[in-house]
C-alpha cells in the first residue's frame, strides 16, 4: 500500500482506552470505521464514521473506543493548511470538528487510491488530501457565516489589478501572498468567482474598452497595448467579457 507522507492509518481495538496525552504536531483526523468518545479540554465528543476533527499540537485529550473498534486516518497538519483554515475563520485553538458524508466519501476514495499503489497514486492521493482540507475549511467558513475575503487575498487582487497588462506568473503572485500557489488559486476562485487568469483577461478587456473610448488607436494597436497577441485574440476575449466585439463597441460609441 502506498502511504502519502504525513499520513498514517491507526486501528484501535474494541473498548480500548487511551489515557490523557498530547501530540507534538497538529493533526487532522477522519474516522473511517467504528467510533469513539473523546474528552478534550472540558468537552466530551462522540465520533463516528465520517467525522473529521482538528487537534492542535500540545492539546491534552483522552479516548474510549467503541464495541466495534475504530480505524482513523490521521494527517499531520502542514503550515499551509493551518493558514488556509485560519483564513476560513476556523477557531483552531478550539479543535474544530464536524461530520459529513463528504468526508466519509473522500476518505474512502483516498484509501482506495492508496491500495492501488501505482505511478499515479502519489499525485492522486495529494489531490484527495487537499480536497479534504478544502472541504473542512469550507465547512468552518460556512459555520461562521464568513463571506469576506481575507486581507491577504484582497492584496492579491490589488496586485493583479495593478499588473494586469504585464501579468505576473503564479509563483510571483504566491510570493506576494505568502501562500502556496494552490491555496492562492483555490481561494481566489472561491471568493471572486473566477480564476486568476480569467480575472486578468477581464481587466485587460476593460482597459481595451477605455482605450477604444478615449483614443484613436487601431484595434490591433489596442490589442498589443493591452497584452493580447493579436486583433483576433482581443476580439475573442472582449466579446466573452463585454458581449460585443471591439469594432461593435467602438461603433456603438460613435
Amino acid at each position: 500500500m502506498f502511504v502519502p507522507p504525513g499520513l498514517c492509518i491507526r486501528d484501535y481495538p474494541a473498548r480500548a482506552a487511551m489515557q490523557p496525552h498530547h501530540h507534538d504536531e497538529a493533526s487532522i483526523s477522519i474516522v473511517v470505521r467504528g467510533g469513539f468518545w473523546e474528552t478534550i479540554g472540558s468537552h466530551q465528543r462522540d465520533y463516528a464514521r465520517g467525522h473529521i476533527a482538528y487537534l492542535p499540537a500540545g492539546m491534552a485529550h483522552s479516548q474510549q473506543f467503541g464495541s466495534a473498534g475504530t480505524r482513523q486516518m490521521i494527517l499531520t497538519a502542514r503550515p499551509a493548511w493551518l493558514d488556509y483554515l485560519a483564513d476560513c475563520q476556523a477557531r483552531l485553538a478550539d479543535s474544530p470538528h464536524t461530520r459529513s458524508p463528504a468526508f466519509r466519501e473522500l476518505a474512502d476514495r483516498l484509501l482506495q487510491e492508496m491500495s492501488r499503489d501505482d505511478s499515479f497514486s502519489a499525485l492522486s492521493c495529494e489531490g484527495l488530501i487537499l480536497e479534504i482540507v478544502a472541504a473542512f475549511g469550507r465547512t468552518c467558513a460556512t459555520a461562521r457565516g464568513d463571506v469576506r475575503p481575507p486581507a491577504w487575498l484582497c492584496g492579491v487582487r490589488d496586485f493583479v489589478s495593478e499588473n494586469a497588462l504585464a501579468p505576473p506568473g503564479m509563483q510571483q503572485i504566491a510570493q506576494v501572498a505568502g501562500r502556496h500557489e494552490i491555496h492562492v488559486a483555490r481561494e481566489f476562485r472561491r471568493f471572486f468567482g473566477a480564476s486568476l487568469g480569467a480575472y486578468m483577461r477581464r481587466l485587460r478587456s476593460e482597459h481595451a474598452a477605455r482605450l477604444l473610448l478615449g483614443t484613436r488607436m487601431s484595434i490591433s494597436e489596442v490589442a498589443l497595448e493591452c497584452g493580447f497577441s493579436s486583433h483576433s485574440h482581443l476580439s475573442r476575449e472582449f466579446k466573452a467579457h463585454l458581449g460585443v466585439t471591439p469594432s461593435q463597441y467602438r461603433r456603438g460609441l460613435e
